[in-house]
């Protein structure tokens, strides 16, 4: 999750603390600049994958799967559905005006379709008081001002919590990316594809299945 995190990248890959075989089958991420965030469908795999302290009976990772994965973000307290690609986790950083953001990330590439789920802990008390300064700094990683012009956003929710949804577009790509502030955790899910996919379906329900396990 290397690239502007769509904290969406969007929100980046975010993943920390996998078991000894799934973290070779990860690999290294193949979006450098990791601009994308999510898509969704209908949930068909029945395998999950667990982020930070994993227990010892997860399921295989199917690294290039053709179904939905079932996706839990342990010490993010969030799990969702992750659609069929590549599967790449990383550890981004982002810095903003009130400090680093180091987000975890995971993401599923799928040819010129990209989508990222990410979280950061931890933030400071100077950080969860200025949320604008922490979605401008995602923002700027995530579509550059150079390269995407801002076409929209609007208000979201995750739970009882309130968020926002940009969408970007250069000459060529769309990003759509959502971001939360809950406590002092941050949530990004995103999703990067070109101007004339025929996805939109999926990654409007990707965007909309990220969900609490414990409210």
């Amino acid at each position: 999750m290397k690239y502007s995190l769509f904290v969406a990248t969007a929100i980046a890959t975010v993943v920390g603390g996998l078991t000894t075989g799934q973290d070779q089958a990860m690999g290294q991420s193949p979006n450098q600049n990791l601009r994308s965030f999510f898509e969704t469908g209908r949930p068909q795999s029945q395998d999950t994958l667990r982020f930070q302290r994993p227990p010892s009976d997860v399921p295989p990772i199917r690294t290039n799967a053709n179904n939905w994965q079932l996706i839990v973000f342990s010490q993010g307290n969030v799990s969702f559905w992750m659609p069929p690609g590549i599967l790449a986790q990383d550890n981004v950083v982002i810095a903003t005006a009130e400090g680093n953001l180091n987000f975890q990330t995971l993401t599923s590439t799928d040819n010129d379709h990209r989508y990222v789920a990410a979280y950061a802990t931890g933030l400071t008390e100077q950080q969860i008081n200025d949320p604008t300064a922490l979605f401008t700094a995602m923002q700027a990683r995530v579509a550059p001002t150079e390269t995407f012009s801002l076409m929209n956003e609007r208000p979201v929710t995750l739970g009882d919590y309130q968020g926002s949804e940009f969408t970007f577009e250069s000459d060529t790509e769309r990003v759509t990316f959502r971001t939360y502030l809950v406590g002092d955790k941050i949530y990004a899910m995103g999703v990067i594809q070109p101007l004339n996919s025929t996805r939109d379906n999926a990654a409007r329900t990707f965007l909309n299945a990220l969900q609490f396990i414990d409210n």
